[in-house]
């Protein structure tokens, strides 16, 4: 990966778990951009993002008058991604985001057109779209990327820590609490990312530990994982990567399985190869 630019370094400890075929956005040099999709790819899953504060703290909501000019503003300080073969199975991938990049319509090889997807309820849809633009479309695209992994990162998050919170009270001080929102005696949700398949497949057992860097989590129930030995405190691979790191991740191309260290991006292919 590349680092050669004027902005803020990738830090090592995140830097070195990225998986070796990993593309540098941002930093890097303009004319290492991809403008097009490598011939067999089919799109970018973006595995880490980070923003610059200063630029966010511009963005104004809908209503609130005109946004400020970004064009020639540095957005990203960090943006990388791995470049897919196809499209995985969206509901296996809940809240993956994926660049796509295609020839405008003048055929221009120094612009691309963006199509950003987002993995959402068991299919990949269209979310953000750019046209014509040149190598900085890394920092054009980056706060609608930004955007929509941090919702889904938070949502997963709530998501895990209602699952470990209902599963480790006694089912009538849910109900009392306004917890159970399921009929009483049903199973409460899971969290809508792929741990739990594959813990279904076999592929991780609860109890189970993954590792990034020096970090560890134990694989709980219904999909949720724990960074501490606290059952109550539940997290989710990325939502906790994100904790750790103050970057948007994708932890499903950073963290392992302990025990032979492979990583949790492969389980979920070989899973969807099935």
């Amino acid at each position: 990966m590349s680092t050669n630019h004027g902005t803020t370094p990738i830090p090592a400890p995140l830097r070195d778990a990225f998986p070796p075929e990993t593309v540098s956005l941002v930093p890097a040099s303009p004319h290492t951009v991809p403008m097009r999709a490598p011939d067999g790819a089919w799109g970018l899953v973006v595995v880490a993002l980070r923003t610059n504060p200063s630029v966010v703290a511009q963005v104004q909501l809908v209503g609130d008058g005109p946004p400020p000019a970004l064009a020639h503003t540095d957005v990203a300080e960090l943006m990388a991604g791995v470049w897919l073969t196809a499209p995985p199975p969206a509901a296996l991938c809940t809240g993956d985001v994926v660049v796509r990049l295609h020839a405008p319509d003048n055929g221009d090889p120094a612009l691309t057109d963006v199509e950003i997807l987002a993995a959402m309820q068991g299919e990949w849809r269209t979310v953000g779209t750019l046209t014509a633009i040149d190598a900085r479309w890394p920092h054009a695209a980056a706060l609608s990327v930004l955007l929509h992994m941090r919702w889904f990162a938070d949502a997963a998050l709530s998501d895990a820590q209602w699952v470990a919170l209902s599963t480790s009270l006694p089912g009538f001080l849910t109900r009392e609490a306004w917890l159970d929102c399921e009929s009483p005696g049903r199973m409460p949700r899971r969290v809508p990312d792929a741990v739990a398949d594959l813990v279904a497949a076999g592929l991780l057992e609860v109890g189970e530990r993954l590792v990034w860097g020096e970090h560890t989590v134990t694989v709980g129930e219904r999909g949720v994982v724990h960074p501490g030995p606290d059952v109550v405190t539940a997290s989710t691979v990325t939502a906790y990567t994100n904790h750790v790191t103050g970057y948007t991740v994708n932890g499903w191309h950073l963290w392992r399985r302990a025990n032979d260290g492979r990583l949790l991006a492969d389980l979920r292919s070989e899973l969807a190869a099935r």
